[in-house]
């Protein structure tokens, strides 16, 4: 049979989003313009001579990242004021949802960090730990010190600095010099297996996702090659080159 038009309706639209009365028959679909969550996609060709054939094709948009909501628990009760705290993570790097009080979290810190002081402090055998675990001077002056690691084989020292310098003026507030973040909100970069990644990373940086804004969008390619080497290749990991 011979098509006369194709319209496609979106959910429970009336007018048809588009109609397409040549082939071949495409359309592109925005899903960025529709909310998350399910909608339909109706689909009606039409034949010359008056017949006509409907699919219906649910679907679900997912673009943006769930936001977490502390304070309040789904069918709980409660009374009087009630704190929110709402947390928004990035798809690659789920959100965790805290288990505890944070309070309790300093105060077994300070238990810890107490105990610890008072054995190094006041036991006369941390003196002597302490002298055989020391290394000579000379071999922690061999070993560089303090210094940062040397750049994994194959990475260019020079985009090393490079993508430093950029990362400490861009990303460190958030993900902390250190690269441990502050999750929920900022994940932690020390460590994270997503790196491996190069491509999600360059995308990140330039366009932005979630909750991170595009800190890259003015960004020359050696730039964001830069300070993608630099994230791969810091804070424990070591996933080689941007290629």
């Amino acid at each position: 049979m011979i098509v006369d038009r194709i319209e496609v309706y979106l959910d429970q639209g009336t007018e048809p989003v588009a109609v397409l009365k040549e082939p071949p028959y495409r359309w592109k679909l925005d899903t960025r313009n529709l909310p998350d969550g399910e909608h339909t996609l109706r689909v009606v060709t039409h034949f010359r001579g008056g017949g006509q054939e409907i699919r219906v094709i649910p679907f679900t948009v997912n673009n943006y990242p769930d936001v977490l909501v502390l304070g309040v628990d789904e069918g709980g009760e409660v009374a009087g004021e009630v704190e929110l705290r709402m947390h928004v993570g990035e798809p690659e790097l789920p959100v965790e949802t805290p288990r505890f009080n944070p309070l309790w979290y300093a105060v077994a810190a300070v238990v810890v960090l107490g105990g610890i002081w008072s054995y190094f402090a006041l036991s006369p055998a941390a003196e002597r730990i302490a002298e055989e675990v020391a290394p000579p001077a000379q071999e922690a002056q061999a070993h560089g010190g303090g210094q940062e690691a040397a750049a994994p084989a194959g990475v260019d020292p020079a985009l090393m600095e490079k993508g430093k310098a950029i990362y400490e003026a861009n990303c460190a507030a958030c993900h902390q010099a250190n690269g441990q973040g502050m999750p929920p909100a900022f994940p932690a970069l020390a460590g994270n297996p997503n790196l491996q990644d190069a491509q999600m990373i360059l995308d990140i940086v330039k366009n932005g996702r979630g909750a991170m804004p595009a800190v890259g969008a003015n960004f020359s390619e050696e730039e964001l090659i830069a300070v993608a080497t630099y994230i791969r290749n810091s804070f424990g990991n070591s996933f080689g080159p941007v290629e």
